[in-house]
């Protein structure tokens, strides 16, 4: 594969090829015609970028998905562990090896601007050539078609805030900047302002779309065949005008005055086009939507309780029938979306299902497929990390559930995540903090023991968009400026620490958790964290010796909020068992 490809970019005289994981929009996850790097490189992980030169090849990711990469990776591929000793970065290794003539391509809506922007403000040389060309379209033959679901409009009574509504504090924003237009390019903030969702991304409820707020009119540009009169009649009450998808491309070279958008999300020939004055800044819409109004948390809370209910009949279910029934990781995993299938307004997962059996959770986004998955037959670990999209919200929740015996130091182990997640959790913390400055208290109980996970605490989660949202997350290393983002009221984030062993085993706990107001006194607003997320914590796997009075204090009571919240709807068995894994320890 990787071969011909190489052939390709010497009958073209190309020298680099750049291939990352992205659509039009930047998108985190991408659909069927976007996947030319798994294409091209075999690895299948969500996050990665192909670089091919004419007889070499190098494929970047991070730390979640070494070991599936070392794995999945085509032969002749060399794997760059981002963020390790030694190992450049994509950019780092473009300027050391490009040299006088060189030609650099890729496909131009699909990369991202800054990183082009990055690219040329660093290169040391002058005469080098960069070409928008999408070679996959000649090379892929069997190319799947791009996505163009219906989309749907989003009721106001799960979201409690109008489109107009929404725009106006967008434009408040722009004439606080001096900003004529406003070009929107990123799925979940276009769904967010124009309370549009749609099916064009797996597992998340957008709809392919650009968008352009003027000071006068609002335009989104969406797939013929995505929409119906209805819809154009129902946005144009909310002063927004449908036109053809493609078009923002023509419109964008008409644009005078200031323009605001965010060059770490627009993509590179989109920008191209652009002619005029650029404001260089974060969408607003992010900020808007990461602080959830009263009607979106309600509605949340209320997913949250359905999901919880599916979530704890399944622990139920696979603790009665671990060594019972013949299981795997895909049935097990079938059996999770079984169960919410069963909830009210429950629409689809809100991400793959991580399902990993023993050595295979160490791979931290490991899922099964129908012809690749683990028999659980013998004692050990199965980590579930999985979510639901309901019109009512998104979860996401990751359990590992002790299945027979299990050694002292896998207790000892599973304890140290429980201790870390349940500190950061039980925070209590002054307006002004980051999840920078939060994040030492989940990692910490695994620092006293020199382990680490390489990846953030948590993230933001959307309201019936995106289980990856922005911008606010934990993680102590910051990945760019715009991450250091303080922590306010009304935002939701997963906490989500684990110790990931290769060959052995990996546990991560997850719960959902939403930013709320403490006490206000001369020292200043006090915050903390209330759960989302209520499902039962595997005490089978507890080490209860290692836990501080206070710890047990903390999981005592949030083992009763489970009980309290989620046996009024589970039968009478199940409320037995409940109470037993809940019990006050």
């Amino acid at each position: 594969m990787i071969k011909d490809f190489q052939q390709l970019l010497k009958d073209k005289n190309i020298q680099f090829y750049i291939v990352p994981t992205d659509d039009d929009h930047q998108s985190e996850t991408v659909g069927e015609y976007y996947q030319a790097r798994a294409y091209l490189s075999g690895f299948t992980g969500s996050a990665g970028t192909l670089l091919v030169m004419q007889d070499e090849a190098y494929l970047w990711t991070d730390g979640r998905y070494f070991i599936q990469a070392a794995k999945e990776l085509y032969e002749g591929i060399t794997l760059m562990k981002m963020g390790q000793k030694g190992v450049p970065t994509l950019l780092e290794f473009l300027i050391q090896h490009i040299q006088e003539h060189d030609k650099i391509a890729f496909d131009g809506q699909t990369m991202a601007c800054q990183f082009i922007l990055d690219l040329k403000k660093q290169l040391k040389i002058d005469d080098y050539q960069i070409e928008c060309v999408d070679l996959m379209q000649e090379f892929w033959q069997d190319r799947p078609q791009r996505s163009c679901e219906k989309a749907f409009l989003y009721d106001i009574q799960y979201h409690g805030l109008s489109t107009h509504k929404k725009i106006e504090k967008i434009l408040d924003y722009m004439k606080d900047h001096n900003c004529q237009s406003h070009l929107i390019t990123t799925l979940d903030d276009i769904a967010w302002i124009f309370n549009i969702r749609g099916n064009d991304i797996p597992c998340s409820p957008t709809v392919l779309a650009f968008a352009l707020i003027t000071l006068d009119q609002s335009y989104l540009y969406l797939q013929k065949g995505s929409y119906d009169l209805d819809m154009v009649k129902a946005l144009q009450q909310e002063n927004v005008l449908v036109k053809d998808y493609q078009d923002i491309y023509q419109d964008a070279q008409e644009l005078k005055g200031r323009v605001l958008l965010s060059t770490n999300h627009i993509n590179y020939a989109l920008f191209q086009c652009l002619n005029c004055e650029i404001v260089d800044k974060m969408n607003p819409s992010q900020m808007l939507k990461a602080i959830k109004n009263e009607v979106e948390i309600e509605n949340s809370k209320h997913a949250h309780i359905k999901d919880g209910v599916a979530m704890t009949k399944f622990m139920y279910w696979l603790k009665n029938n671990y060594g019972k029934i013949d299981m795997d990781e895909m049935s097990v995993s079938d059996k999770v979306l079984e169960l919410r299938q069963q909830q009210d307004l429950f629409i689809e997962p809100s991400f793959t299902t991580i399902c990993a059996w023993k050595d295979n959770a160490a791979l931290m986004h490991y899922h099964p497929t129908s012809t690749q998955f683990t028999k659980i037959d013998q004692d050990g670990m199965l980590l579930i990390d999985s979510g639901g999209q309901y019109m009512d919200g998104t979860t996401d929740i990751t359990r590992t559930f002790v299945l027979g015996q299990i050694t002292d130091i896998q207790k000892k182990h599973f304890t140290m995540v429980l201790q870390g997640m349940l500190a950061l959790q039980n925070a209590h913390f002054l307006h002004g903090c980051t999840g920078q400055s939060l994040d030492i208290l989940a990692r910490g109980p695994m620092w006293d023991e020199d382990i680490d996970y390489q990846c953030g605490t948590g993230h933001g989660v959307g309201h019936l968009l995106n289980v990856h949202e922005g911008p606010q997350g934990f993680r102590y290393k910051l990945r760019s400026l715009s991450e250091n983002i303080t922590l306010e009221p009304g935002m939701n984030i997963t906490d989500e620490p684990g110790i990931y062993l290769e060959g052995q085993y990996g546990i991560r706990i997850e719960n959902e958790l939403l930013c709320v107001k403490g006490h206000e006194n001369e020292y200043g607003q006090f915050l903390h964290f209330e759960p989302l997320t209520f499902v039962p914590i595997d005490l089978d796997a507890i080490d209860v010796n290692m836990l501080s009075q206070k710890e047990k204090n903390w999981l005592n009571h949030y083992h009763l909020e489970v009980y309290e919240k989620i046996s009024p709807y589970l039968n009478d068995e199940e409320k037995q068992w409940l109470k037993e894994y809940t019990k006050t320890i």
